[in-house]
């Protein structure tokens, strides 16, 4: 799916990058309330503490809480972290040097979704990259070359 926006339909874990996105474009937004509508958002915790870490002070933080109350959580258990490790060391394998090197969180979400059976609802192309190599589906929650209004 890369390069078109997500349409909806269907349960996804969306990633901080999405949540961002949201905040920044009316279409993003809307698409990610639908979701929160119909049941179909996710979050797990590297997400939830990006989110907290991005909040401005006790206000936000609870405005980060509130968000997430309700929402399905996918769990970031050691199966996903031992995930998280195997597919550093396959991908370092695989690949030139350096190809491992993806951010944490980014493995972490793309991992936990797959062990989840969802899809990632993202607006980072590492997630896109991430989402081919695995087998995940991966979302954008807007078009990769939109810009923030």
């Amino acid at each position: 799916m890369t390069g078109r926006a997500w349409d909806g339909g269907g349960p996804v874990l969306a990633d901080t990058s999405a949540w961002i996105q949201a905040r920044r474009d009316s279409n993003a937004r809307e698409l990610l309330l639908a979701a929160v509508q119909r049941n179909e958002l996710c979050w797990c915790w590297p997400v939830r503490y990006e989110l907290m870490v991005d909040a401005r002070g006790p206000e936000g933080i609870a405005a980060v809480e509130r968000s997430l109350e309700g929402l399905r959580e996918i769990p970031v258990d050691r199966a996903v972290q031992r995930a998280v490790l195997a597919t550093m060391r396959e991908l370092a394998a695989a690949g030139s040097h350096g190809a491992h090197r993806f951010a944490l969180t980014d493995l972490t979400v793309t991992l936990a979704a797959q062990t989840a059976g969802v899809g990632v609802l993202h607006f980072d192309q590492h997630l896109d990259q991430l989402g081919k190599n695995l087998g995940v589906t991966a979302h954008w929650i807007s078009g990769p070359n939109a810009k923030a209004p």
